[in-house]
């Protein structure tokens, strides 16, 4: 009789902790169904009388009435009810102590009162509370005791973790993978740095400090994965833990939006982890903006992004919906990535008013259109060639969208009165060794020696420029070059053992552009601090290392030799720029060299001319006389370098 009522009640509770969730009110019934109970085995112990008797008795039924309508109150006021049962806490223990407390004190005051047939003896109260609180931290027990029975029923995989760090976040994060149902891991402890917190207990789990080597841990309990919930704990341990994470083919997972774990708690946050990817071994900590003067300059303005379907336009575009332009204007030639772009900001800025326009920046009939009929007030300019070996192969095409269609852009910005442009060039710019680092650079030109001209015809535009380096995941660069050849089971291709690269994180470069266009004055070129350059071997190995891979042995890499106009080492400035700090740590302003704008803009008509007339060499050759660092590598243009003298090459780009 016991087991099948036992087993009756256990699948009730599995059908209950089984539902998407419980209702509250099932929950608010049943606690008022244990406190009814507890009164009435409380009134028993109290007279010692017949169960038959009891109901019999006037004053019992007075005192059973006003005893529901009490605790029905308090459960209401302490809302012990609210809660997910299965994930009940300390807090939930003190809502219940509040609630039976409180009832039977106002019991006992009632009755002495009104006393109302019998006054309740302080005895038959102490029963009472002890019954009812004991009853409803047991039924609360017992729903975690059969949830964890069911959840171990269902388990196929179980990951053993670790949880690096002992902060409030971590703590939440330890909960969240405990407390859920279909979890795939199972915790075996924390990991820390802290000597003070060795050998202690979090959770019921022991914290075991780094000393302890990951590969006794992966020995003794098996640990197949080490769960870091936040960047700047992973920036911190890098050095060592991550190394020795991929030397043991650990698997290493990262807590998308930590914050969510305190603030959310008990809703499911496990799928809030993902893997570790090297974007986040690569990057840097967090780069802070000035969100107010840049919402105080975008908000309520008609905004241009140019180049709005690719990597660093896509972003641009993403981080101003966040400050409430009056209109967005997304302008690309990409059909397919700018409808894609639109779905996206349809589905998460909904209140967003924007416009995708299909446009060429060669096209300036196109162009004075949108111009015209939007008049934008900033403009990001983003749209170019970017990929180094394409556009050596097809130089007049570089010039004619990267100088000619920025040209374009400029001229119509100026035309129709707006406010300020910012134009996305590049570190290849500086010092260019290929055909798209000079079209950038001579784009940069264009742009500088425009803005000095007309801010002493006073005109109200200022333009400004940022120079920065790779990023990371970027349409077409190395990241999902070597993801891709990964999975598909190497060989991942580097050109040169020796190549080195800055990187920034894509939102961390945006970032940087809207801070630069904010505190722009005109006609600056601002440098953005990438940190330490990073060998593209090192980069290699440490992606086949994240994927469980062994380098050389698993996947090869194999090198191919540098590419046309490629370079072993960028710069992010030539050797006679200085920079000058702003007011932002990651910022600084280039020091550049001053062009007349008149004789710049007679060379880089002369330059246009010979690109329409698809004239290769003598394009080159013009691009080489306007920027003189201009010096070609591994390329068919080297030649070029040798007919130029000296005296002539300076004598086109001095200063006039």
């Amino acid at each position: 009789m016991l087991k099948l009522f036992r087993n009756f009640w256990e699948n009730i509770l599995e059908r209950m902790i089984n539902a998407r969730y419980t209702s509250r009110w099932i929950i608010f019934s049943l606690d008022l169904l244990l406190s009814t109970a507890s009164i009435v085995l409380s009134f028993i112990l109290t007279i010692n009388l017949s169960p038959l008797l009891v109901t019999l008795l006037p004053p019992f039924k007075i005192l059973l009435f006003v005893n529901t309508i009490l605790y029905a109150v308090f459960y209401l006021t302490f809302k012990t009810h609210s809660g997910i049962v299965r994930y009940s806490s300390n807090q939930d223990v003190w809502r219940l102590l509040a609630s039976s407390f409180t009832a039977n004190f106002i019991l006992l005051v009632l009755g002495l009162v009104f006393r109302y047939g019998f006054i309740p003896e302080l005895s038959l109260l102490i029963w009472n509370f002890t019954f009812s609180f004991v009853g409803l931290i047991t039924f609360r027990l017992i729903i975690v005791r059969i949830f964890v029975s069911i959840t171990s029923k269902n388990e196929k995989v179980l990951h053993k973790a670790v949880v690096y760090g002992t902060s409030v976040v971590s703590v939440a994060m330890a909960k969240e993978i405990q407390a859920h149902r279909k979890r795939d891991y199972k915790l075996i402890g924390f990991l820390t740095s802290d000597f003070n917190m060795n050998k202690k207990r979090i959770l019921d789990l022991p914290v075991y400090h780094l000393n302890h080597n990951l590969n006794f841990l992966k020995a003794l309990y098996e640990i197949d994965t080490v769960i870091f919930t936040n960047k700047e704990n992973l920036y911190n341990s890098r050095e060592n833990l991550l190394d020795e994470c991929m030397k043991l083919n650990l698997k290493m997972m990262l807590a998308k939006s930590p914050m969510d774990l305190i603030q959310h708690e008990g809703s499911n946050n496990v799928k809030a982890l993902r893997e570790i990817q090297i974007e986040d071994l690569l990057g840097r900590e967090e780069i802070e903006i000035s969100t107010d003067k840049i919402r105080h300059q975008l908000e309520g303005k008609v905004v241009l992004v140019t180049g709005a379907a690719g990597s660093i336009g896509g972003e641009i575009v993403r981080q101003i919906a966040k400050f409430a332009p009056s209109l967005l204007l997304l302008v690309d030639t990409a059909e397919t990535p700018l409808h894609n772009m639109q779905l996206e900001l349809e589905d998460n800025n909904k209140g967003l008013n924007f416009k995708t326009i299909i446009a060429d920046i060669r096209n300036v009939e196109r162009l004075k259109w949108i111009f015209s009929t939007f008049k934008p007030q900033i403009v990001y300019h983003a749209a170019a060639y970017k990929h180094v070996p394409l556009m050596e192969k097809s130089p007049c095409e570089a010039i004619l969208t990267n100088v000619d269609g920025t040209r374009n852009v400029v001229d119509l910005a100026i035309r129709f009165s707006s406010e300020r442009f910012v134009f996305v060039s590049t570190d290849k710019a500086v010092n260019p060794s290929n055909i798209m680092g000079a079209s950038k650079r001579i784009a940069e030109i264009y742009v500088q020696s425009l803005a000095k001209y007309i801010s002493r015809r006073n005109m109200p535009i200022k333009f400004i420029t940022t120079r920065f380096g790779n990023v990371l995941g970027s349409n077409g660069s190395v990241i999902p070059r070597f993801r891709k050849q990964i999975e598909e089971g190497g060989p991942i291709t580097v050109t040169h053992p020796e190549i080195t690269r800055y990187f920034m994180t894509i939102p961390e470069a945006c970032r940087l552009v809207l801070e630069a266009g904010n505190m722009g004055e005109n006609g600056e070129i601002y440098v953005f601090d990438m940190g330490k350059s990073i060998k593209i071997k090192d980069l290699a190995v440490r992606m086949i290392e994240l994927a469980g891979l062994i380098p050389d042995q698993d996947i090869k890499i194999k090198y191919t030799g540098l590419r046309p106009g490629e370079k072993l080492y960028e710069e992010l400035l030539n050797d006679h720029e200085i920079t000058k700090p702003t007011s932002h740590k990651k910022i600084m302003v280039a020091d550049v060299r001053e062009y007349n704008f008149r004789e710049v803009l007679k060379s880089i008509n002369s330059l246009i001319e010979m690109s329409r007339r698809m004239d290769v060499n003598e394009t080159v050759y013009k691009m080489k006389l306007l920027v003189p660092e201009f010096i070609s590598e591994n390329s068919i243009y080297e030649t070029l370098d040798t007919h130029l003298g000296i005296h002539e090459v300076h004598k086109i780009g001095a200063d006039n």
